[in-house]
């Protein structure tokens, strides 16, 4: 059973129940009220009639020849009980009274009452009883007394019909049901809609976390609400791009995982190809010196191909091994030790250097920083023509902002290429990468040490025109 059935199914059986029992139990109390109320009003009746009948027998029996009654109270009783009941309803309340042995003296009431009349009995001196009967269809209350007049016993009982209590009561439950039955539709069709209608979140939540469970990760489920519901519901939208993004990183992850594997298989199977391919034709050729030393020199560029490229792996994998531990350095000194390592390859390529350094110690490791700054340069040097210049410049920038640009002359990168530069194995010319046993690692191998030292790195190039690479650091020593 669904959530929403659940709370229609809990709410309609709690309201139904109370709706009930508070029903039932405000007819019964109005019942027993009214009933209350008729007994009371019974007692107090009775009562009054019999203070009537004592008051005039009373003065009916100062009078000289009691007024010519031969029988006396039986006669005085028979003649004028119909006068005490005249005032109520005629047909509601009725007089009964009887002598000892329970003979009737005088009654109107035309019921039977056969059967052991338990109202008449153990009635003492000046004490009440009452009975409720039901007499064929209708109900009667009857309230009795003993009477003593002129040393005769008497027993009166004041009748009185109160069969509209019962009525009222089986006209108000008869009411109840046809109300119950009204409401009953009513509740259910309004509290089934009502309840459809406010768990439409949870069912749009429900469906979108199927989608996504399916794969499809960009699902975002509709917020049609501030309250709890529409709360979970923006909750679990930022749970689904927090998922979406972290497969998107798995997926961007494993795929250049496995870019990585590719090109590092091609990488080494070009050199491995040739060293092979020619040390089994100096194996099996005849022996003839300008061949063997043109195959020994083929397998000697080879080899050190395999060597640079076995040496940039290297640096990759340890660079992003773990975070190093990093002091304030001199960007000056640092610089110098650049410019003096590769004063030989500049000096051979015919290409200068010009450096523009603020004196600043910045929080670096200094292998890693003189890495960075050498691989740059080196690529500014391969990409630069003789005699061209490549700028070598430091300076703070801000507060905390130590900016490093190293900017070329050379024949510049396509725009379409400059997004992918820092990806392993990418090279823009592979003939002049392979000219100069690159692999395409160097600028990889930056792009991990600028994020080591929570830095920031920009390319920007212009073909034929020259490029630009700018580094910041964000922590400097004031």
């Amino acid at each position: 059973m669904k959530l929403w059935q659940k709370v229609f199914l809990c709410t309609f059986l709690l309201f139904e129940v109370l709706f009930n029992v508070s029903f039932f139990y405000l007819i019964e109390h109005n019942f027993n009220q009214n009933l209350h109320n008729e007994i009371e009003r019974g007692l107090s009746d009775q009562l009054i009639v019999l203070s009537q009948i004592q008051t005039d027998w009373s003065y009916v029996s100062t009078l000289p020849g009691q007024m010519g009654m031969t029988g006396g109270v039986q006669d005085f009783l028979k003649n004028n009980a119909r006068k005490y009941i005249q005032y109520y309803d005629a047909n509601k309340v009725f007089l009964e009274i009887l002598d000892t042995q329970n003979n009737t003296v005088f009654t109107d009431f035309t019921g039977k009452t056969d059967g052991q009349r338990l109202e008449l009995s153990s009635l003492d001196s000046g004490e009440r009883n009452y009975i409720i009967r039901d007499i064929e269809s209708e109900t009667y209350l009857f309230v009795c007394s003993d009477l003593t007049l002129d040393n005769k016993a008497f027993k009166v009982s004041y009748i009185r019909d109160i069969s509209n209590v019962y009525r009222d009561k089986s006209s108000q439950i008869s009411l109840f049901f046809k109300m119950n039955i009204a409401i009953t539709v009513i509740l259910a069709g309004g509290l089934y809609a009502l309840i459809w209608f406010l768990t439409r979140s949870l069912r749009s939540l429900n469906k979108t976390a199927q989608t996504i469970a399916d794969g499809d990760y960009t699902r975002r489920t509709t917020v049609l609400s501030n309250d709890e519901i529409g709360v979970l519901a923006g909750n679990f939208n930022q749970m689904a791009e927090a998922i979406e993004s972290k497969v998107n990183e798995l997926e961007l992850t494993a795929n250049k995982r496995q870019n990585f594997i590719d090109c590092l298989t091609h990488e080494l199977k070009t050199p491995l190809t040739s060293i092979i391919g020619y040390a089994e034709f100096l194996r099996t050729a005849k022996y003839n010196e300008e061949i063997f030393f043109k195959s020994l020199t083929y397998i000697y560029k080879e080899g050190r191909r395999l060597e640079s490229l076995s040496f940039k792996l290297m640096d990759l994998i340890l660079v992003g091994k773990e975070k190093p531990e990093m002091h304030y350095e001199s960007v000056s000194s640092l610089c110098s030790d650049i410019e003096e390592a590769l004063k030989p390859q500049l000096e051979r390529l015919n290409v200068a250097l010009r450096t523009d350094i603020e004196p600043q110690k910045i929080l670096v490791e200094r292998d890693l920083f003189k890495l960075l700054c050498t691989n740059l340069v080196d690529n500014a040097i391969k990409a630069s023509k003789p005699g061209g210049c490549i700028y070598l410049r430091g300076r703070v920038t801000g507060d905390v902002i130590y900016a490093m640009e190293i900017e070329d002359e050379g024949i510049g990168i396509p725009e379409q290429d400059i997004q992918r530069i820092f990806e392993p194995f990418f090279v823009v010319d592979k003939a002049r990468s392979k000219a100069h046993h690159g692999a395409g690692l160097g600028l990889a191998i930056c792009a991990e040490i600028v994020r080591l030292h929570e830095g920031k790195i920009e390319v920007t190039s212009q073909m034929n025109a020259g490029t630009k690479v700018r580094i910041e650091f964000p922590q400097i020593y004031n």
